[in-house]
């Protein structure tokens, strides 16, 4: 049986990080004990101390797994994560010396970077998709991938559909311990492992979760799982499905299942879609103690969302926000200002709506979108995941932040938002102009003739 430390480096201390419960990571030392490995998971929230204490590397591991979720906070506002990744790892080498465990890189983050991280970070392997399956056929022959510098397909996990997943109570409790209070500590359950049927241009989801036809997890399983979070403490829960209600009849089964529990204090949440959504769906949903109902039409003017690849429109988010309101759901709304052929008219269209139908709290709003590998904004703009890496954001008119401040009603405008927009104003005037490539659209190279990065890249212009 092989030995494996598994580090989560979303973990480390990084300007814009705030980790969160490392659960793709768990699936993957779970999936490692259940076939009798050796394991040791290493997280600088349950353990500080490993981060400058590396002692731990210097033991005799067969194989070092390390997983990225984030490369970067996709804030106008913030760098980047990787040179924090590179500066981790070389120091892990150092500690490490003579020995030679096979180093493995993985997670969502990991996967849309893959090829430039595999080089950059030197990883021996990596893994693009779900790794459980091949973390344990990498684990079984580790010489067999030592130096190969390649990147394996994830595949499809069958136990995912057989286990209950229960996480170490110390894990737990060092995430509840960080945020002060076991009532703000929030953790995340998967209900299913299915490719996203949406077709936002923007995300990377399919991408990420690989070509899976659908699993959908058993709901003894769910329930097994939530009573294991109540008894830890943890009282706030996460299903961290692309879109709970894809497919409403299983939405319904995994609701009645929280109902059925009758966990005291237990709330959740989840990211939905306006459609399908029914009256019957939306009373489950106020028995259940739902905390928020997420949603994410990202403009609230019906052209861009049609440009942005959504499902539905506003008349769908209206009678959304209504069957909310008759059934006392609480709702958060999220919006993005600055996607592909943003207007002066279409900030105005979305401002007019939330100031008419949102209260202040239920809107959550950013300016900018990251370009992330593998979806329609980085074809459109004819840019590859290497081109990508540091953070980049699809081009906008440098008038958007007085429009938003213009257009929007005053009591969305807090000293916090106010402050927040004047950062990602400020961060986007040093931000350095990349030519867009001749291949790129004719309606984005004559309103926005650049792309916007976080720093400066040999040959490019500073704005400003």
């Amino acid at each position: 049986m092989a030995r494996v430390a598994l580090v989560n480096l979303a973990s480390l201390p990084m300007p814009g990080n705030d980790p969160i419960f490392p659960i793709g990571l768990r699936c993957v030392q779970d999936a490692l004990d259940r076939a009798g490995h050796q394991t040791r998971l290493v997280d600088f929230v349950e353990s500080p101390a490993a981060l400058d204490d590396l002692s731990w590397a210097a033991e005799e591991w067969d194989v070092i797994g390390f997983t990225i979720r984030n490369i970067d906070p996709i804030d106008l506002t913030c760098d980047g994560h990787v040179d924090h990744y590179q500066a981790f790892l070389e120091r892990v080498r150092e500690a490490v010396g003579a020995a030679t465990p096979l180093l493995v890189g993985g997670g969502p983050g990991y996967s849309l970077f893959a090829d430039a991280l595999l080089r950059r970070l030197g990883f021996d392997v990596g893994v693009v998709g779900p790794g459980e399956q091949s973390i344990l056929e990498i684990v079984a022959d580790p010489d067999a991938h030592r130096g190969s510098a390649r990147n394996l397909d994830g595949k499809r996990n069958p136990e995912f559909l057989e286990n209950v997943l229960a996480h170490p109570h110390s894990l737990m409790s060092a995430y509840v311990d960080r945020q002060g209070q076991v009532e703000g500590t929030m953790i995340g359950v998967e209900t299913r492992r299915k490719t996203c049927y949406q077709g936002c241009v923007y995300c990377p989801y399919a991408y990420i979760s690989g070509q899976n036809e659908g699993d959908l997890k058993p709901v003894d399983l769910i329930a097994a799982e939530l009573r294991s979070i109540h008894r830890s403490g943890i009282r706030r829960v996460f299903f961290t499905d692309g879109i709970f209600n894809s497919e409403l009849k299983y939405a319904k089964e995994v609701v009645r299942t929280i109902i059925e529990q009758d966990l005291p204090g237990l709330t959740w949440s989840a990211y939905f879609t306006p459609k399908p959504f029914d009256d019957e769906f939306a009373a489950l949903l106020g028995r259940s103690d739902v905390e928020f109902v997420v949603v994410s039409p990202d403009s609230l003017d019906d052209r861009m969302m049609k440009v942005l690849g959504k499902s539905f429109d506003t008349r769908h988010v209206t009678r959304f926000i209504d069957r909310c309101r008759r059934y006392d759901l609480g709702i958060r709304m999220n919006i993005v200002f600055g996607g592909p052929g943003e207007s002066r008219e279409s900030v105005r269209a979305t401002a007019r709506y939330v100031n008419a139908n949102l209260a202040t709290e239920e809107l959550v709003m950013n300016l900018g979108y990251r370009v992330l590998p593998e979806t329609a904004l980085a074809r459109r703009l004819s840019m590859a995941g290497d081109d990508l890496l540091d953070p980049t954001f699809y081009p906008f008119d440098p008038d958007l932040f007085s429009w938003v401040i213009q257009e929007l009603g005053s009591r969305f405008m807090n000293t916090r938002v106010l402050l927040n927009l004047m950062a990602a104003q400020s961060s986007s005037r040093r931000m350095t102009k990349v030519p867009l490539p001749p291949q790129a659209p004719d309606a984005v190279a004559a309103n926005f003739p650049y792309l916007a990065l976080s720093r400066s890249r040999p040959g490019t212009e500073q704005i400003g």
